[in-house]
């Protein structure tokens, strides 16, 4: 595909392991060509599975960005209010109903939960203490600890917050039960989002949300069309982003998924400046 990069006039981008490196930062170079973008006047949007709470300072501190979306297009804030102006909420019957349907893995330890409320994310106390007996990878770990908020009783402040659920994680230790799960899952509730950043995580939230709704939220809001828009990802969850904008771009060590959904492939990944490298190139000449 041909884009035209002097229309573009919005970066749309996944935070983990695309704008942040492996070490969950902003690099120096990363965040100047951020910078130089917003100055040009190009509008700064990421795009997170992310809910709001955990969204690092290095981003909340960026130039250029006046809406944020979390929790995979669950929730859209104002980033200089941090006011929540848009959602796409889980209906109850559906927490409910997944809740049910998965049970028995919960009770067999095979699988655990992770809740988003109110741009907050929950997780139960003993995953919490240990993500790894879980199935996390260590390099994960850290990330885990510092962004949820453990609860001894996850079953019961599901079920109790049902009603204010962006979004809902399901862990699972062995990845390779995944598409079992969904298909469980899919044969008790008709109209959700299932999408994963990494291999040991679901993410599951309104059949109306996801990362390309959030975006076109956004962008209707800011009067920006999506062929206007360079959308940068690495994760399952960012491929239907990467397709509705004007121009999709992958790093290089992406999902399939994304690089199949993708118009340009980064030659660097996220820990060697990939998407600077690329918006310098092609966008910042």
């Amino acid at each position: 595909m041909q884009v035209d990069f002097s229309k573009i006039r919005c970066i749309a981008f996944d935070l983990d392991d695309t704008i942040l490196n492996a070490g969950r930062e902003l690099s120096e170079r990363t965040a100047d060509v951020l910078r130089r973008a917003a100055e040009s006047g190009i509008a700064l949007v990421p795009v997170s599975g992310r809910p709001f709470g955990s969204y690092p300072a290095c981003i909340r501190e960026l130039d250029g960005i006046s809406c944020a979306v979390t929790s995979n297009g669950a929730a859209v804030y104002d980033m200089r209010s941090g006011e929540r102006i848009h959602q796409w909420l889980m209906k109850p019957a559906d927490v409910r109903a997944i809740m049910r349907s998965v049970g028995n893995y919960f009770l067999e330890g095979q699988i655990t939960y992770e809740a988003f409320v109110d741009g907050v994310a929950y997780a139960s106390a003993d995953y919490v203490g240990n993500p790894a007996r879980f199935g996390v990878p260590q390099s994960a770990v850290p990330y885990i600890q510092q962004t949820r908020r453990p609860n001894r009783f996850i079953i019961d402040f599901i079920f109790e917050h049902a009603k204010e659920m962006d979004s809902l994680d399901i862990v699972l230790k062995e990845p390779g039960m995944y598409r079992m799960i969904e298909n469980t899952i899919r044969r008790s509730v008709d109209h959700i989002h299932i999408t994963s950043a990494v291999p040991y995580r679901m993410e599951i939230s309104d059949g109306d949300s996801g990362k390309a709704a959030g975006l076109a939220w956004v962008l209707d809001r800011l009067q920006i069309r999506p062929e206007e828009t360079i959308a940068l990802g690495d994760g399952e969850n960012d491929a239907e982003m990467l397709a509705f904008a004007g121009c999709g771009v992958a790093l290089k060590n992406a999902a399939e998924a994304c690089r199949d959904r993708a118009d340009y492939i980064t030659e660097r990944i996220a820990d060697e400046d990939g998407a600077a490298e690329f918006l310098e190139s092609h966008l910042l000449l």
